[in-house]
């Protein structure tokens, strides 16, 4: 649908900002304001180019320079609102283009002309004067500020002025971390936020708004209530029984809203949901009929103003009538499922029918097909299973009948099938037979459900690439069974899900090689070597296990997991750990022939039933402490504390580590870096934590430890895989320092699982498509310092009046009075040559736009201090600003050889040469 007038195409979107920052709407009270008669309203108005009042004006504070890009972005914004802003009130404004063209054909500067000539020379009717008198443009890592100020002035065709407005609008953004993601906010991602240009849009429209409220409405045209867009979903046309007729209205906001449908029914309400948007709908109801009928909205200001807007492209069409329902329904059992047949009530009306089925006679069914058929084939059945069945008609809009009677269904076990070697979709539940290997290819995903049975043949594998999800019942599980067959294995890229499986005869039954494996409510029964096996690399979550009858249990090669509420018995060893970061818990191991638990790596147990309620029994072998155990088998055992000195109990340690994370978070909340440092390392010596990991990360950043944080990312990583944030620091300091190949592997990575992340898209694709090198900070870094290769005599520079020239061309710099700056700054030199006085002297004349000037004081200035690479920079920025990419290529590139390791230099070097390709 199309708005009712012109406007930006932002305005739609900028509102989604509103929900992460805070606005400041303490705008000054309108000043001046005269009353304007009516008929003394101009009919035609021209708004005239926007100015930014001089700073040294009293009631004017610009944070931008005149004559920058900001300022002409912010000049030429507050026109185009304020100009929509008056056609929304009724005014036939000229277009700005026309005015700018009639301007220019002129031949004079228009802000010298009366306005009885420009109104003349516009064929106007009255005039509108934008005036600046502030803005600013703060964005920094923690705290953002965008403000603006302007007065508008309406003057009619005999100069007469009519009246001033005087609003001002800003919006304000203060990052405070208060957690690791907190922090990642404020740090790591403040380049990777909105753009200036975009919040300081959103604060321009914000005052057009509010200004607008001062401003007289047109007389000579109602200013009827503003509509930006209208949406529904008319172009349905035929709407049946659980549809919605669906309307949202952007508008201005305080309206009352209401929406007819012809006049089958009218008023129905679209309240403002947010300010400016009307949302509303009516939902269709079983027995609604009704034809062609028109789409009707009305808009009603508070003072009874309404304005009618008519949906057009198509009428809507009711047809909430329920056909009738089939008759005769009837069902067979045979190998390839349930079949149901059914006759068909009325040829005329039904369209189709749905199919459902459910556990019992009664209650919840699920729909299983949409067919126009008069028959179904259920496949989707477990042998062995019973179902109920009934049938609802459809007709052409989709109203259902009345459902049939439900059916009972008992499916019968048949003979077994080849189970295809190449495994994606849902599994047919029934009895397979499976040789070699079977595969779940990477990027598919296989299903097998509950009665699902697979004999495997000596040797076979069935091998998860992709997602693996078994999910069997308690009522009917899954079966997987063989002799000396080597069980399910998942790949580094692959995952498994199984629960409630029975898994007999292979060896080993799971095993994980760099995947994700979770298992629950499984069986592992031997003989063979092993029943679960977890290789380095891999993640696992076990839990509700019983492994037995095997050489070894449980074998954790390494990996990171938990294994909890299992029963591993009766084989020759539980549980062995080599390098597994694994928590043991609410385990039973027990009575396994030589061991139960065997761990090369220290090893602290808590509440597990070792079959024992002393530890020289217990079946251990290695460091393993036995903090304590269940008395009897989990769930029913009780816990008994076997380790009684406080310094060494799981509960202090947990204490510990809870103690030393607050104190590290707090630490590096004050800035105490250092402080933070400790406290964050001894948490992590006592127990992984991904924000722990992110603090680190952090310090270490700051305090430019680069080999400690590389390593504290590595190992936050492997931890923690699925923690993008952990990502995203890594990548960010690899840019920093140039790697960015390995940047883009990280964020790969990280993309794969979580794809709809913004920020790591960002990230990447400044990657792939770098931007144009930014300029160097206005305030110049302090470099090292470089003894000057022509020094001027002290006899011939007094020292005392140097400074005090260095200091007041900064002073006047920093304050935006480029003139002052530039001759002070001058004299400065003409008694002593200095690097930053030549840095600040080029920083103004870039300014002032004095490129002869510039390029003759970076020339002077290398020369004087050649080893500054910051005067390089400089002029590299200005030699690609004026395309000489040439020579800002051979100027980098001299920076580089005294430089080599800086990275803006780099990233200048690595632009250059991508653009003169």
């Amino acid at each position: 649908m199309k708005p009712s007038r012109t406007c930006p195409k932002a305005i739609y979107l900028l509102p989604v900002m509103a929900l992460v920052l805070s606005f400041c709407a303490t705008a000054k009270k309108p000043g001046k304001v005269s009353y304007v008669e009516e008929k003394q309203v101009p009919g035609k108005i021209a708004v005239m180019p926007a100015l930014l009042i001089p700073e040294g004006q009293k009631e004017a504070t610009l944070d931008i320079a005149p004559g920058s890009e900001d300022a002409a972005f912010v000049t030429k914004l507050v026109r185009g609102v304020i100009n929509n802003q008056l056609s929304g009130k009724g005014y036939a404004t000229l277009p700005l283009n026309q005015v700018n063209q009639k301007l220019d054909a002129s031949g004079k500067d228009w802000q010298k002309m009366s306005p009885e000539a420009v109104c003349k020379r516009l064929k106007v009717d009255g005039l509108i004067y934008p005036e600046v008198l502030s803005a600013t443009m703060i964005k920094a890592v923690a705290y953002d500020q965008y403000a603006v100020e302007v007065r508008l002035k309406m003057v009619n065709a005999k100069g007469k002025v009519l009246g001033t407005w005087t609003e001002s609008a800003s919006k304000r953004k203060i990052s405070i971390p208060t957690g690791a993601i907190g922090a990642l906010a404020t740090i790591a991602a403040a380049a990777m936020d909105d753009p200036a240009k975009q919040h300081m849009r959103l604060v321009v429209y914000d005052w057009g708004w509010k200004v607008s409220q001062f401003l007289p409405d047109s007389p000579h045209k109602g200013a009827l209530p503003e509509v930006l867009l209208v949406t529904t979903n008319v172009d349905k046309q035929i709407f049946g029984a659980g549809d919605q007729i669906e309307v949202e209205v952007n508008a201005e906001k305080g309206l009352t809203c209401t929406f007819d449908v012809g006049n089958f029914k009218k008023g129905i309400p679209l309240p403002e949901t947010t300010a400016g948007i009307y949302k509303g709908f009516y939902g269709i109801r079983k027995g609604d009929q009704t034809e062609a009928q028109p789409l009707t909205i009305h808009l009603t200001k508070p003072n009874g103003v309404e304005r009618v807007w008519q949906e057009t492209g198509g009428a809507i069409t009711i047809d909430a009538v329920p056909p009738p329902g089939p008759t005769d329904l009837k069902a067979s059992a045979g190998k390839q499922g349930v079949s149901l047949t059914w006759v068909q009530p009325d040829k005329q009306t039904v369209q189709g029918f749905v199919v459902e089925r459910g556990d019992k006679p009664f209650g919840d069914f699920e729909t299983v097909a949409r067919t126009g058929e008069l028959s179904y084939l259920d496949a989707q059945v477990a042998q062995g299973s019973t179902h109920y069945y009934r049938v609802r008609a459809v007709d052409g809009i989709g109203n259902p009948s009345d459902p049939t009677r439900s059916l009972k269904v008992v499916m019968p076990f048949f003979e077994e099938v080849a189970l295809s070697p190449t495994l994606k979709g849902v599994l047919v539940p029934g009895v397979y037979l499976a040789k070699g290997e079977c595969v779940v290819p990477e990027g598919e995903t296989f299903t097998m459900g509950p009665g699902t049975r697979i004999q495997f043949s000596p040797g076979a594998t069935l091998l998860a690439k992709g997602a693996l999800k078994a999910a069997g019942s308690e009522k009917a599980p899954i079966l997987l069974e063989g002799e000396t067959w080597q069980g399910i294995q998942v790949t580094p890229q692959g995952r498994a899900h199984i629960e409630n499986a029975s898994m007999q005869g292979c060896s080993p039954c799971l095993k994980v090689q760099g995947g994700l494996l979770e298992s629950a409510a499984t069986t592992l029964k031997g003989p063979g070597q092993t029943g679960v096996w977890v290789d380095p690399e891999s993640h696992f979550t076990l839990s509700g296990l019983y492994v037995s009858g095997f050489e070894t249990g449980v074998a954790l090669k390494g990996g990171r997991g938990k294994l909890e509420k299992s029963t591993i018995t009766d084989n020759d060893v539980g549980v062995a750990l080599e390098g597994a970061m694994t928590e043991l818990v609410h385990n039973n191991l027990y009575q396994n022939r030589k061991n139960n638990v065997v761990s090369t790596k220290k090893l602290v147990l808590e509440s597990n039933y070792l079959g024992t309620t002393t530890v020289e029994a217990a079946g251990l072998k290695g460091d393993i402490l036995v903090a304590s155990l269940l008395n009897a088998p989990y769930p029913h055992g009780q816990r008994v504390v076997l380790v009684s000195r406080e310094e060494i109990t799981p509960e202090v340690m947990a204490a510990r580590f809870e103690k030393h994370k607050r104190e590290g978070i707090e630490s590096f909340k004050n800035r105490e870096f250092g402080a933070a440092y400790q406290s964050l390392k001894e948490a992590l010596s006592l127990k992984e934590d991904q924000e722990v990991y992110l603090y680190m990360a952090y310090t270490e950043m700051i305090l430019g430890e680069a080999a400690n944080l590389e390593k504290t990312l590595a190992q936050g990583i492997e931890a923690f895989p699925y923690e993008v944030k952990l990502y995203q620091i890594y990548a960010k300091h690899l840019i920093a320092k140039g790697e960015n190949e390995k940047a883009l592997v990280l964020l790969d990575k990280a993309l794969k699982m979580n794809p709809g992340d913004q920020t790591l898209k960002i990230m990447k694709q400044g990657l792939l498509v770098p931007a144009a090198a930014e300029a160097p900070p206005a305030q110049p870094q302090k470099a090292a310092a470089t003894a000057p290769s022509k020094p001027t005599p002290a006899s011939q520079a007094p020292r005392g009046s140097f400074d005090t020239l260095k200091a007041e061309g900064i002073r006047a710099f920093k304050k935006r009075e480029f003139k002052a700056a530039e001759e002070t700054l001058s004299k400065a030199l003409s008694l002593q040559e200095d690097n930053e006085v030549y840095l600040y002297l080029a920083y103004t004349e870039m300014n002032l736009k004095q490129e002869a000037r510039l390029e003759a004081t970076l020339d002077k200035g290398i020369a004087a201090f050649p080893q500054d690479v910051r005067l390089y920079q400089l002029y590299v920025k200005h030699l690609a600003s004026v395309g000489e990419t040439e020579k800002a290529l051979s100027m980098v590139r001299k920076a580089l050889a005294l430089d080599p390791d800086n990275q803006n230099l780099i990233f200048m070097r690595d632009y250059l040469e991508k653009n003169e390709k």
